[in-house]
């Protein structure tokens, strides 16, 4: 799936304001991963999504695999050590309040 910026991050959105809606604010991390898996397939039926998250999609390179330096979201320690920046951080996706992953800023496009 070949994602222009804009589009990941509408996708992004929208797939995490229906959960918060469906699941409240705070559901559990296995709600949450069972639900994009749900929202993927039931919205892009023939399209494998990495990760059924469009902001790792996004940033797929040549090779096909993803690259975090390239999400468009700051998820608060963007220095990569033994985990991607979406998880295991301070904006943790699968414990932080959805509310909360739903505010986070965009990093600056660098032109």
């Amino acid at each position: 799936m070949d994602l222009t910026r804009e589009q990941a991050l509408k996708l992004h959105r929208e797939m995490w304001g229906d959960m918060q809606k469906e699941l409240g604010d705070n559901a559990h991390s296995w709600e949450r991963v069972e639900f994009k898996i749900k929202w993927c397939k039931k919205h892009f039926p023939n399209e494998t999504i990495y990760a059924h998250c469009f902001l790792c999609e996004y940033t797929i390179d040549e090779s096909g695999k993803g690259d975090c330096n390239r999400c468009p979201i700051l998820w608060g320690s963007e220095k990569r050590l033994e985990t991607y920046y979406c998880s295991g951080r301070e904006n943790d996706y699968t414990s932080v309040p959805i509310s909360q992953i739903l505010a986070l800023p965009e990093k600056e496009v660098s032109e």
